[in-house]
């Protein structure tokens, strides 16, 4: 999150910032679904009503629905996965950027709601020589 607030978004450059220097020494299906295993502990020490989904291409590796989620959530995080998958940014990162200029996501690049949501959440998963 943004330094400057605990309630601010964070910024354009902080998320490109974040997917610079996130990136995992190995995306095997074991260290995917470990990492996993990891963000669902530390969701849930932190009482998060999340859904954690982490997919390789098409594949959905590892999925958690930590208490209080719903099913809606479900559907959010797979069309939030979409649009990191089609434009290989956060879904966040995706939205600011649109916005910055002025255009809708959707709209831009006639993506269906229904399908498609640019909003936090989502995010790309790289590994050291592997994009």
């Amino acid at each position: 999150m943004s330094t400057s607030g605990s309630d601010a978004w964070p910024t354009i450059v902080e998320l490109e910032a974040q997917e610079h220097d996130l990136i995992l020494h190995q995306a095997d299906l074991g260290s995917l679904h470990n990492l996993g295993l990891l963000m669902s502990k530390a969701a849930g020490e932190r009482d998060l009503p999340i859904v954690i989904q982490i997919r390789s291409g098409a594949r959905l590796v590892y999925v958690a629905a930590l208490p209080g989620s719903t099913a809606s959530n479900d559907e959010w995080a797979t069309r939030k996965a979409r649009v990191a998958q089609l434009f290989e940014q956060s879904s966040l990162l995706v939205r600011m950027l649109h916005e910055r200029d002025g255009n809708d996501v959707n709209t831009q690049h006639a993506l269906s709601p229904e399908r498609f949501q640019a909003h936090g959440g989502a995010f790309p998963l790289r590994a050291h020589g592997v994009w």
